[in-house]
């Protein structure tokens, strides 16, 4: 399996470009799926960049309805040949609440008003709470707070309907789950809800299967040190291969995450690959 990031808020190379959002190629087995779109065209800078093609992709999944996540898609236009993969309500009208006090700010996707017009490429393809979209590659939602340390984050997310905010509760948001050789492999954009609840979830749609790979956004920015320590406790309890938090996780919790996990811990920056090895006795990931 090949992993290379396309969009994240950090980049180490020449000529690539960052920002606030994620993208991530998956080539695994003969199927090429796009994981989010970031929030502009970066995605197709970076990948002309390093030389790859997104011609001919199978697939591509939104993970939730955010601007960060989805705001690249009508930059491009060989999306019309493949299907797009998102919750409906991920078209729900989407702002976040300043903690100051401050006006609101609309975080939804760009592009929602404007689907039914023919400018926006690709078949968008509404998805179940767990769909399997190609043999053994899945999508995962219905995802709620259910780790203590997780229900007690605050929410600033809201919908607005008919006029009035109601608490976003985030229920458009899904994973992708590829099932390998050697377990499941988990790809989540933000884990609103929370990770250790995105794997709590993944642990009982999936009964019996080993999560041995996980790349995620963790939405840890800005939470405390002791919450940050709850997590990662939570996190060794899966006893994951191969960890790779980025995009909304922070600075502070992936530090730390890398001092607890060690080489397992894998950093990653726009333009960066990594190959999986599919079999526990190949060789530790390359990148």
């Amino acid at each position: 399996m090949k992993i290379t990031i396309l969009t994240e808020n950090t980049v180490s190379r020449r000529g690539l470009l960052a920002e606030h959002g994620l993208s991530v190629l998956i080539e695994a087995g003969n199927r090429r799926i796009l994981f989010d779109t970031g929030q502009s065209g970066v995605y197709l800078h970076n990948a002309q960049k390093l030389g790859i093609s997104l011609e001919g992709l199978d697939g591509i999944v939104l993970s939730h309805g955010h601007y960060d996540h989805t705001g690249g898609l009508p930059e491009f236009p060989a999306a019309a040949d493949c299907p797009v993969f998102l919750s409906e309500k991920a078209l729900e009208d989407k702002w976040c609440l300043e903690k100051n006090g401050g006006p609101a700010r609309c975080i939804g996707i760009p592009w929602r008003e404007e689907r039914g017009d023919g400018r926006i490429p690709g078949r968008l393809t509404f998805t179940a709470e767990k769909e399997e979209i190609f043999p053994d590659i899945y999508v995962l939602g219905g995802i709620t707070s259910t780790v203590l340390e997780e229900a007690a984050r605050d929410n600033l997310f809201r919908i607005r309907r008919d006029g009035q905010f109601i608490p976003d509760r985030m229920e458009d948001e899904q994973l992708l789950i590829l099932r390998t050789a050697r377990g499941l492999a988990v790809f989540a954009g933000c884990a609103h809800a929370g990770i250790l609840s995105c794997l709590e979830k993944v642990r009982t749609s999936f009964p019996g299967e080993k999560c041995f790979f996980l790349l995620a956004g963790m939405h840890l920015r800005g939470c405390g040190e002791a919450q940050v320590n709850a997590i990662i406790d939570g996190l060794k309890q899966y006893g994951f291969s191969i960890l790779i938090p980025l995009h909304c996780t922070g600075t502070l919790a992936t530090a730390r995450m890398r001092m607890a996990f060690g080489r397992s811990c894998l950093m990653a920056e726009a333009g960066k690959s990594f190959l999986i090895p599919e079999e526990e006795t190949e060789n530790r990931p390359r990148g």
